[in-house]
């Protein structure tokens, strides 16, 4: 629980062996339970297929979504009954064809950058920035991040066998963009793995590189809700989609530490307080308040621009000016510098 609200870990953008992931559902909601989830959040690719396993599998409840895809403009998208037609190249229809159907959707790796190492380089990016009604960005997507570094065999393995501590936080491309459309309306903001579980040769070798329960343990998204999840699929499932559409949510590195308490909010002793995600006016006696779950380097920006730099375990800074707030924070180590950790959403402080 996290300064009034009930933290939830989600694991989003899971792919199985109805698209092009390695593993049958059972398998992955099987090692969704052993990581300790508490949502596993299915994005096969332009197919509902898994949409039978919806609901409580022991501790975890499992949501379907799909992946609008295609060679550019996937979009990671939840509330559909049934995966309508589409065309890639027009993104605002299936941004539409979601909205329609009362779901939610989230531009995928917008900004990915891709390797030589895998489908010759092809990087899957978002083309089409006039589409409007989107719920969010993907910030973080764990295999895009680790690809970005994989440019050759060397750099493959020397960063797959350090993967816990050399993984690229957010593109800064990315967080830009977040950044400036943020200046104009909340979009909230998600982490995902990409989960495939694939299997790779190497001469007589063969594993899979990245299985299911790793990438379960590693960028999560932490949903924050106002109740409790009640063990009602529906009521829970639209509670969830809620929090996610409002960036009620942060999104963190659970493999280099635990990040359960993380709080960033909005104090005021007259008005009461705003969590991520919200939009409120800016009010006299404003401050952002935080606390992280150990003492480490954060800091705060102001529409993208760093306004505080600190190492603390809690930390309170006055807002005097109206702005797109949120906080990033490191994980310190002795050989590797100050790795990304904590990405909350956005505070959203108008004139």
């Amino acid at each position: 629980m996290s300064a009034g609200l009930y933290e939830y870990v989600a694991n989003l953008h899971v792919h199985t062996r109805f698209s092009d992931g390695e593993g049958p559902v059972e398998e992955v909601i099987q090692a969704a339970r052993e990581a300790g989830l508490d949502l596993l959040l299915i994005n096969d690719h332009d197919t509902l297929q898994a949409l039978p396993y919806e609901g409580y599998h022991g501790q975890v409840l499992v949501l379907v979504g799909l992946e609008f895809s295609g060679p550019h403009n996937h979009y990671l998208a939840y509330g559909l009954n049934e995966a309508p037609a589409y065309d890639w190249r027009r993104p605002q229809e299936f941004v539409d064809q979601t909205r329609a159907a009362g779901g939610i959707g989230f531009i995928a790796h917008p900004f990915e950058k891709g390797s030589p190492l895998s489908e010759g380089g092809k990087a899957f990016t978002w083309e089409d920035w006039s589409v409007k009604h989107f719920s969010g960005l993907c910030l973080w997507n764990y295999s895009s991040a680790w690809k970005s570094q994989a440019v050759n065999l060397r750099t493959a393995l020397w960063h797959y066998a350090l993967r816990a501590w050399t993984l690229p936080g957010p593109d800064e491309t990315t967080l830009a963009k977040w950044d400036e459309l943020g200046r104009e309306r909340p979009v909230a903001g998600i982490g995902g793995s990409d989960a495939h579980a694939l299997s790779y040769r190497l001469g007589p070798l063969r594993f899979k590189i990245f299985p299911y329960g790793y990438l379960f343990r590693a960028v999560n998204t932490h949903v924050l809700l106002e109740a409790p999840l009640a063990r009602d699929v529906a009521r829970d499932r639209a509670a969830v989609y809620r929090a996610l559409s409002q960036g009620r949510c942060f999104v963190a590195h659970d493999r280099l530490k635990s990040t359960l308490g993380f709080d960033f909010r909005l104090e005021n002793n007259s008005k009461g307080r705003a969590f991520q995600g919200d939009e409120v006016r800016l009010c006299d006696g404003d401050h952002l308040v935080w606390s992280l779950p150990v003492r480490a380097p954060a800091r705060v920006l102001q529409n993208g621009r760093e306004i505080l730099s600190i190492t603390a375990r809690q930390g309170r800074l006055r807002v005097t000016q109206a702005g797109v707030y949120r906080l990033e924070a490191f994980w310190p180590t002795a050989l590797f510098g100050h790795r990304p950790w904590i990405f909350s959403n956005a505070i959203y402080i108008r004139p």
